[in-house]
């Protein structure tokens, strides 16, 4: 469970950022989805609007504009049922009057008898119904009404045929065009443009309707409308299933695209690392060098990973080289220069214990989703520390300050990525002409770390600074952590104590430096390193 805890890390990331954008593209196919339903919808209806649109002979724009006004009267006060066929008496009677079916005028219909008339209009209007109510079953559209909109007899019927019976001519729908800006904007502008509404129990009653009017103009005015009318709630289901189908095929996509990407990270963070934590583990026991080597090269990753686990086996490798170099000279030096010498791995190891390898790796991994660019910065900075705890075990004589601070920093910096804001880190560097032991100073500065701010629960500032004195320089490493009682007995943790000691008795050994430490329990620690400028010892390692 431990080694998932990376992978259960970025999972809670990607995850968030997922939904966000699962919900994101929902909401976008949603409403395009919707806007492309409707503006096809809006297609069918125009064109069912066109075909039944040829039923009405006497509306076509051929037709002269008192032949059109002469049907809207006579439709006014019809006395008959449209929807009954004529007998064959009357049909004989209607058909003797002769006239041409595509050429009616005015002048014809007002010399036809008032019988005859009659007759032919039932007769025309039953053909009409029939022709209507055929369209309707093709388009699968709910009724077609032709309503008047003059303003003495506005919501006037003069046809209408549906699905669900209709309403007889001569009566009126329940209009108000107070509740209907589309039509009321139609009349004002006099447009010849198909528009459409959705409406609550407009023309039928209780219930919603989706309609497209398209107006009928006379003498440049909008004289009635002719509608089509769907049901909304079936409407609404057809559009509802096709939304339905299109966002599950998006989420079962993300859905796979997630997985691919977990699996990804997986594979190219997550499980390298948990193999170069415990191939480091195994190292701190056995010392294989061979062994790690081996694993290091299992680890095909091609991204910073990858150079890591190279810079891990260059180290392992060159432990053992200088370990080994160590038991061939250790009969051949005295036993104040062996001693030294083992001070020096004793404090380059403790600077790359495994738990402090472990944070490191599993902070650039985090980084390698989050931010690429500082996850590579952070792997190059890694692998240059590892290799100055490196380099040195081949150091025979003090260094100068800058290198040491260079050093520090990037200490420093790895730490600052897995504590984060709980981490602040101030140099006030006034002096740097003077020399020192190589990696003298890093052990105070990790105390103050591990042992001062990093055991506050809001953190805290570790301040470094250098000034110079008449007889010597200093080196000052404050902290504002948890501090200690300096007169209590010490404990030994086994590692820091033992690293400590030798770190005071090289800075003696090679500067004739002290080391002077105060604190106070809550109010934190404060380390000052005094090197004499008179000329200290010239101890060096001979040790090549």
């Amino acid at each position: 469970m431990k080694r998932q805890r990376l992978l259960i890390q970025i999972t809670a990331i990607v995850l968030p950022l997922f939904a966000l954008m699962t919900a994101a593209v929902i909401w976008t196919v949603y409403n395009s989805t919707l806007a492309g339903f409707l503006e096809a919808q809006n297609d069918h209806i125009r064109e069912t609007m066109s075909d039944i649109s040829e039923s009405f002979i006497f509306l076509s724009d051929e037709k002269e504009p008192e032949v059109k006004e002469w049907y809207m009267d006579q439709l006014k006060k019809a006395d008959f049922d449209y929807s009954r066929e004529l007998t064959d008496e009357e049909l004989a009677i209607s058909l003797s009057y002769e006239y041409e079916p595509h050429n009616l005028t005015y002048e014809w219909y007002s010399n036809m008898p008032d019988e005859k008339r009659r007759l032919f209009l039932q007769s025309n209007f039953y053909s009409l119904n029939n022709a209507v109510r055929d369209k309707i079953e093709k388009a699968d559209v709910q009724s077609v009404f032709l309503m008047d909109l003059k303003e003495d007899r506005q919501g006037l019927v003069m046809f209408d045929c549906g699905k669900d019976g209709s309403r007889k001519i001569g009566e009126y729908f329940d209009l108000d065009l107070s509740d209907h800006k589309t039509l009321q904007d139609m009349i004002d502008s006099v447009s010849t443009e198909v528009v459409f509404e959705m409406t609550y129990g407009f023309p039928y009653g209780e219930g919603n309707y989706y309609i497209g009017y398209k107006p009928v103009i006379i003498n440049n005015e909008v004289r009635a409308v002719l509608g089509v009318t769907y049901r909304w709630d079936d409407f609404r289901s057809s559009l509802t299933g096709t939304i339905q189908k299109a966002l599950l095929i998006i989420i079962g996509g993300i859905g796979i695209v997630m997985a691919v990407l977990l699996i990804f990270l997986y594979r190219k963070a997550v499980k390298p690392v948990s193999r170069m934590e415990k191939a480091v583990l195994e190292y701190t026991g056995d010392k294989d060098s061979t062994k790690i080597v081996a694993k290091m090269f299992k680890v095909k990753v091609k991204n910073e990973l990858g150079y890591l686990s190279d810079a891990i086996s260059d180290l392992a490798l060159e432990i053992e080289h200088y370990t080994k170099e160590n038991i061939r000279i250790a009969g051949e030096r005295e036993r104040a220069e062996k001693e030294l010498y083992e001070a020096k791995v004793q404090i380059m190891v403790s600077q790359i214990r495994p738990h402090f390898m472990y944070n490191a790796l599993t902070s650039i991994a985090m980084m390698c989703e989050l931010d690429p660019k500082t996850a590579k910065e952070a792997t190059i900075t890694f692998a240059k520390y590892l290799r100055s705890n490196m380099d040195s075990l081949k150091q025979t004589r003090p260094v100068p300050f800058e290198k040491e601070l260079d050093h520090l920093k990037k200490y420093l910096y790895i730490e600052k990525l897995r504590f984060d804001d709980l981490l602040n880190i101030e140099y006030d560097i006034q002096a740097t002409n003077f020399e020192l032991p190589m990696l003298s100073i890093q052990p105070l500065v990790e105390n103050a770390v591990k042992h001062g701010v990093g055991m506050k629960d809001d953190g805290g500032t570790v301040r470094i600074s250098t000034r110079e004195t008449d007889d010597a320089f200093e080196v000052i490493i404050e902290d504002d952590g948890v501090g200690f009682d300096v007169n209590a007995p010490k404990t030994d943790d086994g590692r820091s104590h033992v690293g400590m000691e030798n770190t005071k008795r090289r800075l003696k050994e090679m500067c004739d430096a002290d080391i002077i430490i105060t604190s106070k329990v809550g109010e934190g620690t404060t380390a000052r390193v005094i090197i004499p400028k008179k000329e200290g010892k010239t101890n060096e390692d001979t040790v090549s």
